[in-house]
């Protein structure tokens, strides 16, 4: 898990109310949807295979110039360097969304902090917590769905992404909901 700074450790403290405690905090993995990538990683590389295949047979029968006569392969190529565009602006952007990203579960709500504006951009309480979902991952980690907003006919799941130990995250949200229920 990526550490925390003291300005973050701060900021948790300064925007805390004074009956809360800090029950876990965390950060999501800066790598990007892994089955995702792997996927576009594997298509990235068929393609590249394709290209030399197709420049192989081309060789054959034509100079290094039929390179650039040859719709197909000029697709491909073409393809190739979109994928490979694409895979650099996804993992990029995804970086910058989520390094200042980072979570808090406390003993009266759900937080999401954003260390670079210094402030809370979503902030939950237990007895309003109606939706807890887990969506793992085969590389131990997880994510946390605890609310949904709908925003032009769009579905956006709100809650802890790409942590690690999900499964313990979750529990510890759990014996919160138990514990309030239990309560009132």
């Amino acid at each position: 898990m990526r550490k925390f700074l003291k300005t973050e450790i701060d900021l948790i403290y300064e925007q805390l109310q004074p009956n809360e405690e800090v029950l876990w905090r965390g950060k999501p993995k800066l790598m990007p949807n892994v089955a995702f990538m792997t996927t576009v990683f594997l298509l990235f590389l068929a393609n590249i295979m394709l290209i030399v295949l197709r420049y192989l047979k081309l060789n054959e029968y034509f100079s290094i110039f039929a390179f650039f006569r040859d719709w197909f392969l000029l697709f491909l190529v073409l393809t190739a360097f979109g994928t490979f565009l694409f895979l650099l602006f996804y993992a990029n952007r995804y970086y910058k969304k989520m390094m200042n990203i980072f979570y808090v579960i406390t003993n009266t709500r759900l937080v999401i902090f954003d260390s670079e504006k210094e402030k809370i951009i979503f902030s939950k309480l237990y007895p309003t917590v109606k939706l807890l979902r887990l969506k793992n991952t085969i590389f131990d980690s997880g994510t946390i769905i605890f609310d949904i907003d709908i925003v032009d006919d769009r579905v956006i799941e709100i809650g802890f992404n790409n942590i690690d130990d999900a499964d313990e995250v979750i529990n510890i949200i759990k014996h919160q909901l138990h514990h309030m229920r239990n309560k009132g």
